[in-house]
């Protein structure tokens, strides 16, 4: 059966404990003297703690803003990539020593205190795939243009920083662009002198389109490095904009030799494209 009141040991026991917490409170407020286990106590509880948070909180919080930081950066360095691929289009078309002065029809231009300004658009790659640029006859990407107009581009020529890339062929969610070393592309080109033309097909090669002619109707000698320009003939490429520069010559027989042309620019070379319709 169970006890209903404590026994007298219990008792003494409580009563003993209340005079001794009662005897050391008294001592403590009379002498001080448990003053230096107290701020012990109290220095172990902060070292603890500071120990514990060091351990446990420092380091998520350190991860979280390492993190956060990278990402900026990550975010910054996108920001100026963009900006000086932008800056390279400007100069690429602003440059009064690039081959569009040549002809000065070819892009609508204000004047002012030395300054020109050029109609065109920026716009995004979205996709292209490189082992099927680097490997096969069919070299297409798909760009986006960052204007939100109602303008058809189609026809529209596209180029990078370092030249022509090819030209717009189908619109749909993003653009299609159709590149110059598509084995479907022609590129009416010339050389400088303007003595000599034909009609540059895509090799189907990374970087490379051939230019095939009758050396029994054009006699005019080419030679390795020579420089070709667009000639304007095809009405999508402006006149006389730097395409590539003579690689190898090959007399296939008395009556076709072939050029081979290596091209100035690559599709794979940035994120950043300029469209101008002509």
């Amino acid at each position: 059966m169970a006890r209903a009141a404590p026994t007298f040991g219990q008792k003494l026991s409580f009563i003993f404990f209340i005079t001794l917490g009662s005897l050391i409170l008294y001592i403590d407020i009379t002498s001080n003297n448990f003053q230096s286990i107290k701020n012990g106590f109290k220095s172990f509880k902060i070292s603890s703690f500071y120990i514990a948070k060091e351990i446990s909180i420092e380091p998520l919080k350190s991860i979280l803003s390492h993190s956060k930081s990278k990402s900026q950066l990550v975010m910054e360095n996108k920001n100026l990539r963009e900006a000086l691929e932008l800056s390279y289009l400007n100069n690429y078309l602003i440059s009064k020593e690039n081959i569009f002065f040549k002809d000065k029809e070819i892009i609508k231009k204000a004047y002012n205190e030395n300054k020109y300004k050029f109609e065109y658009d920026i716009a995004y790659l979205k996709s292209i795939d490189p082992n099927m640029y680097k490997c096969c006859d069919q070299h297409r990407m798909f760009i986006e243009i960052r204007q939100n107009t109602d303008n058809s581009y189609v026809e529209s020529i596209v180029f990078n920083t370092e030249g022509l890339v090819g030209q717009i062929i189908g619109e749909s969610k993003f653009y299609e662009v159709l590149l110059l070393t598509d084995i479907s592309h022609s590129l009416p080109i010339k050389l400088n002198s303007s003595e000599f033309f034909c009609n540059a097909k895509g090799s189907g090669r990374s970087g490379y389109i051939i230019c095939t002619y009758n050396p029994l109707v054009w006699t005019k000698e080419v030679k390795e490095n020579q420089i070709f320009y667009t000639s304007g003939l095809g009405g999508i490429y402006p006149k006389d904009i730097e395409v590539g520069y003579v690689s190898s010559i090959e007399a296939v027989d008395s009556t076709q030799t072939n050029i081979e042309i290596k091209l100035l620019a690559n599709p794979l070379n940035g994120n950043v494209f300029g469209v101008l319709s002509y």
